[in-house]
This record gives structure tokens, sequence and C-alpha cells, in this order.
């Protein structure tokens, strides 16, 4: 039989566990500048207690004394905070709009500058590099590639990835339209997968928090897949509005078929592809924030 005393309890111990919570976040980023207040609850609490019972941090609060004084730990708190699921052509039919429909303008340009943001380990960086080398544009491009986690950018630069991966980036690739044989842009040393270091020449790497710093320059498209969904509205709106200021005239959002521009972000981005999370920045004179 059950012990009431039990079942009132656990209320409290959840109660008390999300108040350690909003406190831990608070300190990171009063000390440490790593803002993730914002961050859907659910989300976050639920990747904190992981990496809490990961390192054996017994609670909360001993994890956020913990995290201050070893940078060791920080690392490996935010590469928990930020993990993604990602892998080079993931959702096919996105790259292949892309192929078909944005590629063409931006071959107008003389020079192409693209932001993938919250880039994790490169995946999708580089799939941008292989559709640009296809269409021969990729040699007036400037790739800015970017995370919040240092652990996930070194793995980016330095383009190496487990050669099992090659198997389901190759069938991405076909599948979103591309016909040349993958292996065109990768060496296979042993059980891992070099990347073309042409690739590599035209791609920048570099740390950039979505939640606290602020444009960086102007691009013709920008690329944040599977990151508003971890957002609560008010910091999804302030990305957005940054993203807004980072496009030029015209330029694309691709936010991938999962997430959405809802609210005051329907001001800034009109759809060019719903289904798949395409969308152009809105040039109303009444859309900047």
């Amino acid at each position: 039989m059950s012990n009431p005393a039990e079942k009132s309890d656990a209320p409290r111990s959840q109660e008390l566990a999300a108040i350690e919570a909003e406190a831990f976040f608070y300190t990171v980023f009063e000390h440490l500048g790593y803002d993730f207040r914002h961050y859907s609850d659910a989300s976050r609490n639920r990747r904190l207690m992981a990496f809490v019972d990961k390192h054996s941090l017994g609670t909360i609060s001993e994890a956020q004394g913990r995290v201050l004084r070893d940078p060791a730990l920080l690392s490996s708190f935010l590469s928990t905070m930020t993990v993604n699921v990602t892998e080079m052509f993931r959702d096919p039919l996105v790259f292949a709009k892309i192929r078909t429909e944005l590629l063409p303008r931006l071959a107008t340009y003389p020079s192409i500058r693209i932001w993938i943001a919250g880039c994790a380990t490169g995946e999708e960086a580089y799939s941008v590099a292989i559709l640009l080398d296809e269409a021969g544009l990729l040699d007036r491009t400037t790739i800015y590639a970017t995370d919040i986690d240092s652990d996930s950018l070194r793995v980016a630069a330095s383009a190496i990835h487990p050669a099992d991966a090659m198997v389901g980036a190759t069938r991405n690739y076909q599948a979103s339209g591309g016909e040349r044989p993958f292996s065109d842009w990768y060496i296979a040393k042993y059980d891992r997968c070099i990347l073309s270091p042409s690739l590599r020449s035209r791609l920048e790497f570099f740390s950039h928090n979505l939640a606290t710093d602020s444009a960086f320059g102007e691009f013709h498209l920008i690329m944040c897949r599977n990151v508003f969904i971890y957002f609560e509205e008010t910091l999804q709106h302030r990305v957005e509005r940054v993203f807004w200021d980072s496009l030029a005239p015209f330029g694309n959002l691709v936010i991938g078929p999962r997430e959405g521009i809802t609210g005051d972000g329907t001001k800034l981005f009109k759809p060019q592809d719903r289904r798949l999370g395409i969308y152009v920045k809105s040039q109303n004179q009444h859309a900047r924030p």
C-alpha cells in the first residue's frame, strides 16, 4: 500500500528541482555569459538532469558550483545542452528546393555570404558547400557556421566524420537530386572520412550565441534548423529579429519542416515554402523591429 506522505512529497520535490534549475541557469548566465533562461523549460531541464546524472553530481545545486569552477565540466554541460541530431543532407526535400530555387538567385551575386546558425558538428554547412560546388558557385562563397558549443565547432572544423555516416549522407544526397558520386567530396581512411579541403576552405567556424549575440554581417541565405523548437516564444522572436537584420534584401531564411515563423515573426518573413520551412525577408517598411 502506497504511503500518502510519499505522494505529497513528489510535487514538492518537482517544485524544488524547478527552482534549482532556474537558479542554475541564471547563475550560468550571470557568471559565464551562456543564456539558457528562455529555452523551453521541459527540454532544457531534461537535458540538465541528464547532465547531472551523467556526472553523478547528486543535485542541481552541486552541479552549479562545479560547472562554475571546472572548465571541462562546463564544456560537457554545453555539449549536453546543445546536442543536435544531425546528418548531411538531412531532409533531402529542403536541399532539393535550395538546389532548384535558391541557388539560381544566389548565382546572380558576385560574392555569396551564407550563415549556418546552430551548426553543431558541421554536417549542414558541408552539405550546403557541396550544393554550391556542384553549381560552380563555391569559389565565390563564404559560409559562416556558428554554434555555442566549442567542442562541436572543433569537430566541425576538423572535417572528419565516421565512415558509416557516409552511407546515410549518400542516400540523402541522391534523394535531394544529386547526381555525382558522393565520394567526390571525401577521402576514406579506415573508419573515418575526411571531407574535401576545397569544401573546408570556404567555411569559417566560430562561436556565436543566438540568445545574447547580435548580427555580425549581411547574408544572402541563413539556415537555422532544429533550433527554434528549443526556444520559448520570447527568445524565438529575438533570434528572428537578429536574422532579419542579418539578411540582404530578398534574402532567404531556412528553418526546415519541423518549425515555423509565428506571431510577430510573420511581419519579418514571408513564406516561400511553408511546408519546408523556407522564408524570404519581408521588404515591408514597417517590418523593421
